[in-house]
């Protein structure tokens, strides 16, 4: 059914007269006759009856009329959504990020999304730095929070945060009371790690803050979630490194010991694609890069 032949039967059924909603839709009264004639031959019944003095809808005509107001309000509810989805204020951003990112940046990006832009919906999952770049290139993930440093082609890749390392303790161990502990303490003592390829940046950070310390740390188990991490950690099965917004995240039986005179830091950064973004994910990335996040 033709949109256009169906706006000129609206005009004429809210005027019910040919000269008036001819001049209405500027258009000569024949054409509008021919129109509305063609669209009763589709529709096979009569819209109007018309004498030489009036014009007036049947009952299909009323049901049409009803049924097209409809339309065309659901035509522009359309056109408006479009509108808005080219400039980025609805939609969905696909959000990876790797699970610290959860306890420190993520809760502020993601009210400011809210705020600034109230109709966009994200999707979040938590995945390994690895997993991230994979869906990033594959248009998985719109944009991902990381673990850095890293160098990824095809990948635009912003560090947003960095933060101090802590060491953690189970509550029951020795020096867990102590003001100062050194990883060099625990030396001899079994370490829980992160695996290398959930975050490679953070893994050969914390080794290399032992090394420098002068030993390599006894990996007894790894882990590619901090929850596992720190609730290993909690069960005196070891001691670990973490990053110190850990802190924040946990309600358990370890004790933090900031290494804050230290050089190293845990470090995340925002990644996406540059040459594939909706305006959706456009919008989010502008309002990210805005941000400032305090360190920890």
């Amino acid at each position: 059914m033709d949109l256009r032949r169906l706006r000129y039967f609206l005009t004429l059924a809210d005027e019910l007269h040919f000269g008036r909603a001819a001049e209405k839709l500027s258009i000569a009264q024949p054409p509008l006759s021919r129109q509305i004639k063609k669209l009763e031959a589709e529709l096979d019944v009569e819209l109007f009856s018309r004498t030489k003095r009036s014009v007036h809808l049947t009952g299909y005509g009323r049901y049409l009329k009803d049924e097209a107001a409809k339309l065309f309000q659901h035509v522009e509810l359309i056109t408006n959504h479009i509108r808005l989805l080219d400039e980025g204020q609805v939609g969905q951003v696909k959000i990876g990020y790797v699970g610290s990112a959860m306890h420190s940046v993520l809760p502020e990006v993601l009210t400011e999304i809210r705020r600034k832009l109230p109709g966009i919906h994200s999707s979040m999952v938590e995945l390994m730095n690895l997993d991230q770049i994979v869906a990033l290139k594959t248009g998985g993930l719109d944009i991902g929070f990381i673990r850095t440093p890293i160098t990824i082609d095809d990948l635009h890749i912003q560090p947003i945060f960095s933060e101090t390392l802590s060491l953690i303790l189970p509550l029951f161990h020795p020096l867990a009371g102590a003001e100062e502990v050194r990883p060099a303490h625990l030396a001899k003592e079994p370490f829980i790690g992160f695996c290398r390829e959930c975050a490679p940046g953070l893994f050969d950070c914390i080794i290399g803050l032992c090394n420098r310390e002068g030993f390599s740390p006894c990996i007894v188990h790894e882990s590619s979630q901090i929850n596992s991490v720190v609730r290993l950690v909690e069960s005196g099965l070891g001691y670990s490194i973490v990053p110190t917004s850990v802190k924040k995240a946990y309600n358990v039986r370890v004790r933090f010991h900031e290494l804050d005179g230290y050089p190293e830091r845990a470090e995340l950064a925002l990644a996406y694609p540059p040459d594939h973004q909706t305006p959706t994910s456009k919008r989010v990335i502008e309002i990210v890069q805005a941000l400032t996040f305090d360190s920890v």
